[in-house]
């Protein structure tokens, strides 16, 4: 009831109703309010946050649609269990969701895909990837590697490769290259050397036997 009638809330409803373009209902209302009084969002984060979905509606759907109350309410519950409470926090958050979606269509070509826009669990895995820092030619690699193993894109499959990398902190292609070396593949390499010493041994041993042979006096067939 003190949310309701102080003036701070009063201008809130006001400022989300003109950004949605609507009169809130009273559903619409109750939704807002526990927002602001039971997540403890402040009222200017909230504003931001009604913005961002805004946004966001608009991009996937085309402009003129608008989220539901409900979907800023999920999202709300989101920004909360991240910690954006203050306008220096949600808008850091909202400049990195930004520069994910500018990558993603580069990122959808890049993987052969063409110009449609990614499907809600596509966005996930790209926006992942970007958030870890990998650059083009890192998931292009990972792409290749993924399509040779598995004949075709598995979004699983290239995200552990990808988070594989992460792990080890490569998210270059030089960076990748120079470690991303397989235990054991120096020690493959040992058995190839260790082969050819072992021929020319046999090669040597042969050739005594031979020797000896004609010492002897004995005959070796040409078999």
């Amino acid at each position: 009831a003190r949310a309701l009638e102080g003036a701070e809330f009063a201008g809130l409803t006001g400022a989300v109703e003109e950004k949605l373009g609507k009169k809130l209902t009273t559903p619409d209302i109750a939704i807002l309010l526990g927002l602001y009084d039971q997540l403890g969002l402040p009222a200017d984060v909230i504003f931001l946050l009604v913005g961002f979905c805004a946004e966001r509606t608009a991009l996937r759907y085309g402009e003129g649609r608008r989220p539901t109350m409900r979907q800023i309410e999920k999202e709300g519950y989101t920004w909360a269990r991240l910690g954006l409470m203050t306008q220096e926090s949600a808008a850091a958050y909202i400049r990195k969701y930004q520069h994910s979606r500018q990558a993603l269509p580069r990122l959808m070509r890049l993987l052969h895909l063409g110009d449609r826009d990614p499907s809600p669990t596509e966005e996930r895995y790209l926006a992942a990837w970007v958030e870890m820092g990998f650059e083009d030619e890192a998931v292009e690699l990972a792409y290749d590697k993924t399509v040779v193993r598995c004949k075709e894109l598995k979004w699983s499959y290239m995200n552990s490769i990808l988070c594989a990398w992460h792990k080890k902190g490569l998210h270059n292609l030089e960076q990748i290259q120079a470690g991303d070396q397989r235990p054991g593949a120096a020690r493959r390499r040992e058995p190839e050397v260790s082969a050819g010493e072992a021929a020319r041994a046999d090669m040597a041993r042969m050739e005594r036997y031979l020797q000896r042979l004609r010492e002897g006096g004995g005959e070796v067939s040409d078999a």
